[in-house]
């Protein structure tokens, strides 16, 4: 019988919306002037034919979004890769993102608003022959624990 040993999987930061800037992250764990906007299918339709700069800020063509693009200086919108419906929005560097994330928030086009949040798994090196699996999550734990094994 072959004996395995166990591997712990560790956190590090990286981007979670991809393409967003890693050079500017703060001391929170967010990209600075970036907001993740996860839009209502309704709000995605209303903003997808006329998303375009105009006189340096982001224009959506729906009157409370333009408004808040103004206040907070929004210049783009690139939306984010294999979350439909979700896109990272630019706003000035200096700007209060979580202030600005309740109220891009409370619109009724956006199911949700929250600043471009970082967050990565270091995974261990998988070595020949490693199988990985999920066994049962110990008592008054949620979900199952996540193991390595590599068979020696």
């Amino acid at each position: 019988m072959a004996a395995c040993t166990t591997h712990t999987v560790s956190t590090t930061r990286t981007p979670v919306a991809t393409g967003g800037s890693t050079a500017a992250l703060t001391r929170h764990g967010f990209v600075e002037g970036e907001l993740v906007l996860q839009f209502t299918k309704e709000g995605e339709h209303a903003i997808a034919p006329s998303m375009s700069p105009n006189q340096g800020w982001l224009r959506f063509g729906v009157a409370s979004l333009d408004r808040l693009n103004v206040k907070y200086h929004a210049t783009a919108v690139a939306p984010v890769e294999g979350q439909p419906g979700a896109y990272r929005l630019k706003i000035a560097r200096d700007a209060n993102v979580f202030r600005a994330a309740e109220e891009y928030g409370k619109d009724p086009l956006i199911a949700k608003a929250e600043p471009n949040y970082s967050v990565s798994l270091d995974k261990p090196a998988v070595a020949p022959g490693a199988v990985r699996t999920e066994v049962p999550g110990a008592p008054g734990t949620r979900g199952p624990n996540d193991t390595v094994r590599i068979l020696r």
